[in-house]
């Protein structure tokens, strides 16, 4: 089994490649779902960090309709991570009907050249899931996240199970949503993936002495200021332990 972390930052990188995982899926803004992180914090995680990094090419949150604009920005992210050194983008976008958006995944393939690429969540809002495997494996990309258009991948196993199924060797379907030590084993049991996806986050303390804690610096349904999200190395390593039994 092979285990992929998503992380925010170089820190969760580095806690990742501490703990033993494999891979790490580099983005920012983790409360919108992720969302491409920047130019700086890929190039500083790459040459920090000596486990393979993938970078999410998302630009925005909510769906994944993208007009001309974003395009443009989507195929210069790739560029940006391809420059940095990362090992592969992971990207994805549907047509208003919810079928994968070929036309615009093929450039952002081509686009990806020689890196690793992986179909991202946006899968799990294809109106039909297998239909959109086999685009997804048409495009040429390497594996598909999916929490099986559930909840969580432990809901969405059947479904899951049965992607893994019709894959075959072509591609690898990695589970991946609310995955946990408690229940990595039964996901894998149930769906037969060789690898997963996890995020594996705990909240610390800032470190801040001084707090005003009158502004806040974003909307009404925000995070804390004076906490933050991090990966945690212990969580990973429990995955891990779970996962091998």
């Amino acid at each position: 089994m092979r285990l992929e972390v998503c992380v925010d930052s170089t820190a969760g990188a580095l806690a990742a490649e501490a703990a033993g995982a494999d891979r790490v899926e580099l983005c920012c803004a983790l409360f919108e779902g992720g969302l491409t992180p920047s130019a700086g914090a890929i190039a500083a995680t790459v040459a920090a960090a000596s486990i393979d990094v993938h970078v999410l090419i998302r630009p925005r949150g909510g769906d994944f309709i993208y007009d001309g604009h974003e395009v443009r920005a989507m195929l210069r992210d790739i560029e940006v991570a391809a420059e940095a050194g990362a090992r592969g983008v992971v990207l994805g976008a549907l047509t208003p009907d919810g079928d994968v958006d070929t036309a615009l995944c093929e450039r952002l393939v081509a686009a990806a050249g020689g890196l690793s690429v992986t179909f991202h969540r946006a899968f799990d809002m294809a109106r039909r899931p297998l239909d959109a495997l086999e685009a997804v494996v048409d495009l040429g990309a390497d594996r598909l996240l999916t929490s099986g258009q559930e909840v969580s991948a432990l809901e969405g196993a059947p479904l899951i199970a049965e992607l893994v199924a019709a894959a075959g060797d072509r591609l690898v379907v990695m589970p991946g949503g609310g995955i946990t030590e408690r229940n990595i084993a039964r996901v894998l049991d149930l769906t037969g993936a060789s690898e997963v996806h996890c995020s594996a986050r705990t909240t610390v303390d800032s470190p801040a002495r001084h707090r005003n804690g009158r502004p806040a610096m974003g909307g009404a349904l925000r995070p804390e200021e004076f906490s933050r999200r991090a990966t945690s190395r212990p969580a990973v390593e429990a995955i891990l332990r779970a996962a091998a039994g």
